[in-house]
């Protein structure tokens, strides 16, 4: 399999890897965007291009990091906006897209998040190890519980074996989501030193992580093979396996990025 989650983790990268994220949530979203709403679709293609330009500074590490930060920031803030505004008219039945109002939600999600992670580097400041566990399990569980009922969505039914075992991961990561909420109250701040009971949380959620991203790539290589039936975007599983990377990575490394 020739995919890795190849990203440098420096302040480039990870200034890299949130550009990509949400720029390649607006192009999965212009795709299910209706044609009869072509003041959604160019309003979103402004933003696609404006997060790819932005991007491809990042990937090339151009220019100063404090404005390159400040850019990405004020692009992912105008897109977040824009799901927001986006995800009001769903909720009303005034705007005809085929993208689950949940999955609206998730992108928003992931948008807050680059730029608490951007605010986090302008600060300079640092997150103990057991926080840093803590924030990413809450935060990245959601999304690989959301991510496997997305899958679920776009799968055809007649995808039998595939739907059965999409559910059955599914219901795990929910649980584990359920988990790291109870220990984010359970084990209270300050949270100078790793419990023993938070660390074999932490090796459970990052080898059950790494199976996931295995799954994701396997179903990724059947799509690429026209194999399963289903309306995913093209790299749509490579995406949702680069974050569930990210995800285990930073619980190895006890890191916020």
């Amino acid at each position: 399999m020739g995919y890795m989650d190849n990203y440098e983790r420096d302040a480039y990268g990870i200034v890299a890897f949130w550009l990509r994220n949400n720029l390649e949530h607006g192009q999965f979203f212009d795709r299910e965007i209706s044609h009869h709403e072509l003041e959604l679709a160019r309003v979103n293609q402004s933003m696609v291009q404006n997060l790819a330009g932005i991007w491809q500074q990042a990937e090339q590490k151009q220019g100063d990091l404090t404005t390159l930060v400040n850019e990405s920031e004020q692009a992912i803030s105008e897109f977040r906006h824009f799901l927001l505004h986006g995800m009001d008219k769903a909720l009303r039945c005034q705007v005809i897209v085929s993208t689950p109002v949940a999955l609206m939600d998730h992108m928003i999600r992931e948008a807050e998040e680059s730029n608490n992670v951007f605010d986090l580097m302008k600060s300079g400041g640092q997150v103990l190890v057991s926080d840093s566990v803590l924030h990413e399990s809450v935060f990245w569980l959601r999304q690989m519980a959301d991510h496997l009922a997305f899958v679920q969505h776009y799968l055809d039914p007649s995808n039998y074996e595939l739907q059965d075992k999409v559910r059955k991961m599914t219901h795990k990561f929910e649980r584990l989501f359920l988990q790291a909420n109870a220990l984010n109250t359970i084990i209270r701040k300050p949270r100078t030193e790793m419990l023993p009971v938070l660390n074999a949380f932490r090796q459970m959620v990052i080898s059950e992580t790494k199976d996931l991203e295995k799954f994701k790539l396997e179903l990724d290589a059947l799509i690429k093979q026209c194999a399963a039936i289903t309306t995913a975007p093209p790299d749509l599983l490579e995406h949702l396996a680069r974050e569930a990377h990210h995800l285990w990575r930073n619980l190895e490394e006890g890191i916020t990025t």
